[in-house]
């Protein structure tokens, strides 16, 4: 077996000059040589179509035109010439300047060619073809007259189909053109800030009402809280005084009792009208968190009509016996 190996890699050598096998690693032409040693002795066995598919296996990997001229072989005895041809075509055109191998293709062709159909592809962009549902790695081959073949060639924008018939003898020129990628959908800035901004609330439990009426509540607790203020800090004063005529007091007399009473009630209404103050600051914080926290995250402000009309809140008159009722309502 070693004889064909060492066969294979000197025809090889021979060859490398003109074939792209000179470009491959040395661990990779011993692989081919492997596999055409195999097709040798399947070969030399009478397995010709095994001989044939172990011969293509050495060609692609480290291609020359001594392992396609035994893989043409071997189809040739296995009767397959369809694929015998379709090879010779490739011989042809690779190793157009080798004599040996043009002259081997056009013996081949001239056998086979008058029997089958030629189909010649062209794709105006790199594409993958294949027939009748095989994958074709060659552009032009040779295939059964009289019958219906399809044809598919995908491009990288997808694929188009074609049916090519013909009878023996003949050639079928088939090109296919790449389609057009898909269009690039139009994007509507518009609307996508449209529902940017009604998806923002769009799901929340409260209608914009309730967010009304919480500001309402925090900015009442805030008036009081300012009137709870100024009515602290107008009785500080009066303490003032009090508190300053009761250390004045030198006797124990019954006024200076008095003035030491009065400085002490006025300090209890300063320390009420404090904590009362303080109170009503914490409310009003309150109500001002509270309120922020149902307009920013539990309000539904897309309910609200963005003409400025709102038919949540609504002011009714209507005619009543004795006179006229006012109905206010509101829809949740």
């Amino acid at each position: 077996m070693r004889r064909f190996t060492v066969l294979y890699i000197l025809l090889f050598a021979a060859w490398s000059v003109n074939s792209t096998a000179s470009a491959q690693d040395a661990r990779q032409r011993q692989a081919a040589a492997e596999a055409y040693d195999r097709g040798t002795a399947a070969y030399l066995e009478g397995s010709y179509g095994e001989a044939a598919q172990w011969f293509e296996t050495a060609n692609r990997m480290a291609p020359a035109a001594p392992a396609l001229m035994q893989a043409i072989r071997a189809h040739e005895h296995a009767e397959n010439h369809t694929r015998a041809g379709t090879l010779a075509l490739e011989l042809q055109g690779t190793y157009a300047t080798e004599s040996q191998a043009t002259d081997y293709a056009k013996n081949v062709l001239a056998t086979t060619a008058p029997k089958l159909l030629l189909i010649q592809v062209t794709c105006d962009e790199d594409c993958k073809l294949d027939v009748d549902g095989k994958l074709q790695e060659y552009l032009a081959f040779f295939d059964t007259p009289g019958h219906a073949h399809v044809l598919t060639a995908t491009f990288e924008t997808g694929s188009k189909t074609t049916k090519v018939v013909g009878d023996a003898g003949q050639t079928r020129d088939v090109k296919f053109e790449a389609p057009p990628p898909p269009p690039t959908p139009a994007i509507d800035f518009s609307a996508d800030a449209s529902q940017s901004k009604d998806g923002m609330t769009a799901g929340r439990p409260l209608p914009p009402l309730v967010t009304w009426i919480a500001a309402g509540v925090t900015g009442a607790v805030l008036g009081a809280t300012i009137i709870s203020a100024v009515d602290m800090y107008n009785g500080v004063p009066e303490y003032k005084r009090a508190a300053a005529a009761s250390k004045g007091c030198t006797s124990q007399s019954s006024n200076c009792t008095e003035l030491s009473r009065k400085a002490q009630d006025e300090l209890d209404k300063g320390q009420s009208r404090e904590l009362r103050t303080n109170i009503l600051i914490g409310a009003t914080a309150f109500a001002a968190v509270s309120t922020g926290v149902i307009a920013l995250f539990l309000t539904d402000w897309s309910s609200h009509d963005a003409s400025g009309n709102n038919e949540t809140l609504g002011l009714r008159v209507e005619p009543r016996p004795g006179g006229l009722a006012t109905t206010l309502e509101g829809r949740f």
